[in-house]
């Protein structure tokens, strides 16, 4: 399938130029903006996490986009349908598929990546899958991180993050527009296909990547974190303790909820956009030591 270049319109406008692609076991829609002053060439994917879509991205998208960035998104809540392969839950393979036939579709030789929560999963996976794909992953409040964790605790968890949002909410009206957005692309994905939800949730209980993120590092792939300071979903200690240096290049504290990458979206995917260009900047440095040897 062939995409058509952007004649570099607006990029609000190209945001909403989404193209829906159809493949065995579910649709894509993708979101490409390609701004005309580039700061790099290599692409950013901003991955979206559990049930949400690009649409809940829209700020975060434009924002890197407004950096400089060719900026890709999907929204393919449920991933489409792929093989399996051991030791990787199916759920989470799914949608490691949208993201590499996107990919391949668009000719994308090697990509960046922004990924929030579940996206931290899926993202590691596909890393791990395809490293040659992958140049830096910044991973904002990512899945995975806590060590052992049960379904049971984990909706607790995201319950009681909910709940912080929406007294946060109360307390700062602009946080209710992208507040309404998140929770109603989310009951849009969940009444998709209730089951493929928990099975989602499931895998997203079950999984540990911090060993993966071990052996992307050693391929030479950036690896960063953005956590908040009061993610209840995933809780800041947890990730600290299970967080080495050998499995990352950067880790940046914020303040916020599970969610303020998405409530506070030009302020912290700056951060993002910062975040990446660190990565780029101590690859390169890296590489004229080499040089120079």
């Amino acid at each position: 399938m062939k995409f058509e270049q952007f004649s570099h319109k607006p990029l609000e406008e190209q945001f909403n130029n989404r193209e829906a692609i159809e493949f065995p076991g579910g649709n894509v829609e993708v979101v490409d903006i390609d701004p005309e002053t580039k700061k790099t060439e290599i692409p950013v994917l901003v991955a979206p996490g559990w049930t949400a879509t690009a649409e809940v991205f829209k700020n975060n998208i434009l924002t890197l986009a407004e950096a400089g960035r060719r900026t890709i998104s999907i929204s393919a809540p449920h991933g489409i349908e792929t093989e399996e392969i051991e030791n990787f839950p199916e759920a989470e393979l799914r949608k490691v598929a949208a993201v590499t036939e996107i990919l391949e579709e668009k000719n994308i030789e090697k990509i960046d990546a922004v990924g929030h929560s579940e996206a931290g999963i899926y993202l590691t996976i596909a890393a791990t899958l395809h490293p040659e794909k992958f140049r830096n992953i910044v991973f904002v409040d990512p899945g995975g991180m806590i060590g052992e964790d049960k379904i049971e605790n984990l909706s607790t968890r995201f319950s009681a993050d909910t709940v912080q949002q929406i007294i946060n909410g109360i307390k700062d009206r602009k946080l209710i527009k992208p507040m309404t957005k998140i929770f109603s692309e989310a009951g849009k994905s969940i009444s998709s296909s209730p089951l493929k939800s928990l099975r989602e949730v499931l895998a997203i209980s079950d999984s540990q990547i911090h060993n993966l993120l071990r052996g992307l590092k050693k391929k030479g792939i950036g690896i960063s974190i953005i956590h908040a300071v009061d993610d209840k979903a995933f809780p800041m200690d947890r990730v600290q303790q299970i967080a080495k240096a050998d499995q990352l290049d950067g880790f940046y504290s914020v303040k916020g909820t599970h969610n303020q990458f998405v409530l506070k979206a030009k302020e912290y995917t700056q951060l993002a956009d910062e975040a990446l260009t660190a990565l780029e900047s101590k690859k390169l440095n890296k590489n004229k030591n080499l040089e120079s040897v």
